[in-house]
């Protein structure tokens, strides 16, 4: 039995699908039980957030192997699924963490996410670190602004990233949920090309066969537009403080261990663009 939280998201969505499709046991646990018709109707449902211990330890009963995401990268939580596990039998968990854990000198919001990978390292259980970089799915964030206004705003040009496309996260993720020999790796994922902001926003303007115009701000003036709107300081400076790192071009990574571990190439930005067109109409 698979458990896999973070069940109804871009990531555990996809890979809740590949696991049933693969013919594995699945139990997906999901906070809001009316999103459980997003899931297959093979997979288990099991209700709770990771500050229900109680739930948590239910969920974990009979479980071989766990995937773990979070909203946030908080240590508590962290702690409540090692219990869980270590409670449930359970030897082996799989973590969505972050490039920006290896990246040094570590952004703020790497520095927290390696803070909540220390609390797996130190549990005694074996570990397997999934590490993406910027996922394609990302480019959801400037709908709104392509909806009101026809342009993007965007704080990281001229910057390379190489972003992933959820799916083939899922890909690597159901790979060493399902095989052994990955305890105690970390993996960087990425898609096969590094591309600035503005080539996105190109790629997705010809895409959606429409005009979209890219308008460059600095880090600073994008965090202080997000701090008039309501986003609380601490968050909006840390994400200033990644977009810096970003602009300076330090997340332009290509690595393979995509096609390594799974046979096969990450899709392309374009392609995500192509299969998500939907989603900008």
């Amino acid at each position: 039995m698979i458990l896999v939280t973070g069940a109804t998201g871009n990531v555990g969505s996809e890979l809740v699908k590949q696991l049933v499709d693969g013919g594995h046991d699945v139990r997906a646990y999901i906070r809001n039980p009316d999103k459980a018709a997003q899931l297959l109707d093979a997979a288990e449902i099991a209700i709770g957030d990771l500050d229900d211990t109680t739930a948590l330890h239910k969920a974990s009963e009979g479980v071989d192997v766990v995937f773990f995401m979070q909203a946030a990268p908080l240590p508590a939580q962290a702690q409540n699924v090692v219990d869980a596990a270590k409670a449930g039998g359970v030897n082996r968990i799989v973590v969505l963490s972050s490039i920006g854990t290896v990246i040094h000198p570590r952004p703020i919001i790497g520095e927290m996410i390696n803070t909540r990978d220390d609390v797996l390292r130190d549990s005694r259980i074996a570990i397997t670190y999934l590490r993406p970089n910027t996922l394609s799915s990302n480019a959801l964030w400037w709908k709104n602004s392509i909806d009101s206004e026809g342009k993007v705003y965007d704080p990281t040009d001229p910057g390379l990233t190489s972003p992933i496309d959820p799916y083939d996260i899922a890909r690597v993720a159901a790979t060493v949920l399902t095989q052994s020999g990955h305890e105690g790796h970390g993996y960087i994922l990425n898609g096969p090309e590094a591309l600035s902001a503005k080539e996105q926003v190109e790629i997705l303007a010809d895409v959606l066969g429409r005009d979209i115009e890219f308008v460059s701000v600095t880090p600073e003036q994008f965090a202080e537009v997000n701090i008039e709107r309501g986003t609380p300081e601490s968050q909006a400076r840390g994400l200033q403080n990644l977009h810096e790192l970003f602009r300076a071009g330090r997340s332009g990574v290509l690595a393979d261990d995509v096609q390594n571990l799974t046979g096969s190439a990450p899709r392309t930005f374009r392609q995500w663009c192509e299969e998500h067109r939907v989603d900008f109409n």
